[in-house]
């Protein structure tokens, strides 16, 4: 028997995993913009200045998206153990 509420909350965890993602990368697009990484233009920075800041912004929103896919996981695991998976 299926268990209609771990089925929804399921659904529901991996909408909001799903959603975080597209965040993240929306917010790793405009960091990369504002930074000027994209066009080229680093203003008075250095190359190795540019290169460690478009680093360490891609390490901090690389574990952002880390947590977010780690967040759609669970509620696929959810959705799968409330019975959601048919048997095939």
């Amino acid at each position: 028997m299926r268990d209609r509420a771990g089925r929804i909350s399921g659904i529901l965890v991996f909408t909001v995993g799903v959603l975080l993602l597209l965040a993240v990368f929306y917010l790793a697009y405009l960091e990369l913009v504002a930074s000027g990484a994209l066009a080229g233009t680093a203003g008075a920075r250095s190359a190795g200045d540019m290169a460690l800041f478009v680093a360490a912004k891609g390490l901090f929103l690389f574990v952002l998206g880390f947590v977010a896919s780690a967040i759609a996981n669970k509620g696929i695991a959810l959705y799968q153990a409330a019975g959601g998976q048919d048997a095939g």
